[in-house]
């Protein structure tokens, strides 16, 4: 059932990345948005305290960076010094969930002990 779990989320982020890209129209991001958040609440297989630590810090790490971006974007728009904002709800969330997957995989795989 975990591996399931993990499929259907892969699935989404797949068939959301294909939406967004064709469709415009508003709701076209939630495929992505759904396989991403499914993605980062799905069990590894080794699913232990450490695991657990790691997510979360990942998930509030990728929280601080996208707000940071969102603010950035937010005042060099204010600027005009580039032509688009980070204003819509969905696209924060896929920044923050896409954000918080990559730390914690790079994390989880690359520097576990």
């Amino acid at each position: 059932m975990r591996h399931l779990i993990k499929y259907v989320g892969i699935l989404l982020i797949g068939i959301g990345m294909v939406t967004i890209l064709i469709d415009t129209s508003a709701g076209a991001e939630l495929p992505l948005l759904v396989g991403l958040f499914t993605l980062l609440i799905s069990k590894e297989k080794k699913q232990d305290e450490r695991a657990i630590l790691l997510k979360a810090s990942s998930t509030f790490l990728a929280l601080t960076l996208a707000y940071g971006f969102k603010l950035l974007s937010s005042n060099l728009y204010t600027h005009q010094l580039i032509s688009f904002q980070l204003t819509d709800i969905n696209h924060f969330l896929i920044l923050v969930f896409a954000l918080a997957l990559s730390i914690y995989y790079v994390r989880f795989y690359f520097f576990w002990e």
